[in-house]
């Protein structure tokens, strides 16, 4: 047990110092020069003993791609990742869950024209909580359109006062 214990210390060698606190893993999985890992607050993954790391409020969401050893995660902000892992242990159980628990709203909304607007409302699960909203435009709806950001951000409000009073 305690060589297993040794084993996860060098894979998480950074992690700790990335997060500015220890890190406490509750699954990982590993690749060739990678290292993928969930902790309660954040999903991070170092290549080549480098770390980055995403608070879960601010992943989309993502899946494990088994018949090509994929593991493939697209964020908020619409950049999409990936990263090849020899196998995935319990971390797409641990992604999905994490991701989940994060998001407090779905709305949608339809936008003046045409098209649809999803609001999320996501909520970090750190020790200093905090809500973000998200709008993910659909179906042709344009978030830069004054019709529609107006529309958009009178819901948000709305229900931002529903979820979050006071």
């Amino acid at each position: 047990m305690a060589l297993f214990r040794n084993t996860d210390g060098a894979l998480f060698a950074g992690l700790g110092d990335e997060l500015g606190r220890k890190a406490e893993v509750l699954a990982h999985a590993v690749g060739e020069g990678v290292v993928a890992a969930g902790t309660r607050e954040v999903f991070a993954v170092a290549t080549d003993g480098q770390w980055r790391v995403w608070p879960w409020e601010q992943i989309s969401g993502g899946s494990w791609k088994t018949d090509t050893s994929r593991f493939v995660w697209k964020t908020m902000e619409g950049e999409k990742l990936e990263v090849t892992l020899e196998q995935a242990n319990r971390l797409p159980q641990l992604f999905r869950e994490r991701v989940e628990a994060s998001t407090v709203v779905q709305a949608l909304v339809d936008a003046p024209g045409r098209g649809e607007v999803q609001l999320i409302a996501r909520r970090s699960l750190g020790a200093e909580p905090s809500v973000h909203w998200y709008a993910v435009a659909s179906g042709g709806a344009d978030l830069g359109d004054p019709a529609t950001r107006e529309v958009v951000v009178a819901e948000t409000d709305r229900l931002s006062a529903e979820y979050f009073p006071g």
